[in-house]
């Protein structure tokens, strides 16, 4: 079996909790290099991992032999530099959500990789859901017919393992792209991304000085199809609340659980799939499994890519504007 030869960029929560332990079980791939700026922290994994090459530099790492494609999980305010970087070496990257601070910088990197014919995939790893991935095969074949009203939301408490997410030097913003960002690209991907005709957010700092904890938001596509989205991380709740929910002329669906509800003379029929059985762990962790597999596939030809720059490049035009509406307390028109 061929093997793609990975270096991953980040050793953070979501490089050592997620993305090593399941590389290091994909049949076809050899982590070849592991770099992050502690370099105690990376002798640590490589050796847990049993990774030859471990660096704290991109530059060093980018001389080693044997590297097809790196994963890029660095704090977002370095995915620009380090991509860039990767990309002109002559490498694919599969880079963690957001691509980047702001419209601009996710622009540059898309034309950066049009360029230089290298491929990107963003970890929008919500699309890899299995319960999602079954939703957009029902939606596809028309099962629902045309969407009139669309809602969804993702309430939770803020990671203390990751407090750069509150600095916006860092981060490029809050909640919205920490946990808003993932409920736009559910809502734009499963309906086969619509025209944006405008939106409107309103948002607010409860227990963050820099950026916002609290966001929600409206999305008024062309067709007339009307989006709204809910997500924060202070809102007094006791527990974690994620829902993604689609009304249709035929039906309408609800995310976590997959529900499915359809209408037969006067009375609705309900219908669960056996992903509504899944435990939200196990949801969890098939969708990281499903993306990093299906990225080191693209690299290898087997499949396109999904998730591209190119989208990233337009969601982040949506979310830019969501920002601007907010700070002027108008519709901006997209």
């Amino acid at each position: 079996m061929k093997k793609t030869g990975i270096a991953l960029i980040g050793a953070g929560n979501i490089g050592q909790s997620i993305h090593l332990p399941i590389l290091s079980k994909l049949p076809n791939v050899e982590i070849v290099a592991l770099c992050d700026r502690n370099k105690t922290t990376a002798k640590m994994l490589g050796e847990k991992y049993g990774i030859k090459h471990v660096c704290k530099d991109v530059n060093e790492l980018l001389k080693i032999d044997g590297i097809d494609a790196v994963d890029i999980c660095t704090s977002t305010d370095s995915h620009y530099e380090v991509a860039v970087q990767c990309l002109e070496a002559g490498k694919d990257a599969l880079i963690e959500k957001p691509l980047a601070r702001s419209w601009q910088e996710a622009a540059m990197i898309d034309e950066t990789a049009t360029r230089l014919g290298r491929k990107v995939m963003v970890a929008m790893n919500h699309r890899f859901r299995p319960d999602t991935i079954t939703l957009k095969s029902i939606i596809e074949r028309g099962e629902l017919g045309k969407f009139h009203y669309i809602k969804s939301g993702w309430l939770k408490q803020r990671s203390s393992e990751q407090k750069w997410l509150a600095q916006a030097d860092i981060s490029g913003g809050g909640v919205m792209l920490d946990l808003g960002i993932v409920l736009i690209d559910l809502m734009l991907w499963l309906t086969g991304f619509p025209k944006v005709h405008s939106v409107r957010a309103v948002m607010q700092k409860h227990q963050t000085k820099n950026v916002e904890d609290f966001v929600t938001g409206f999305l008024n596509f062309a067709d007339d199809t009307v989006a709204i989205f809910e997500t924060s991380w202070t809102l007094q709740r006791p527990e974690e609340l994620y829902y993604c929910n689609f009304f249709g002329e035929k039906g309408s669906a609800y995310v976590n659980p997959l529900k499915i509800i359809r209408r037969q003379g006067n009375e609705f029929i309900s219908t669960e799939t056996p992903d509504a059985t899944r435990s939200k762990a196990t949801l969890y962790q098939k969708s990281y499994q499903n993306e990093l597999q299906h990225f080191i596939n693209a690299v290898q030809g087997i499949v396109p890519i999904a998730s591209t720059a190119g989208e990233a490049v337009h969601r982040m035009r949506i979310i830019d504007s969501l920002y601007v509406s907010a700070r002027e307390r108008t519709e901006i028109l997209l």
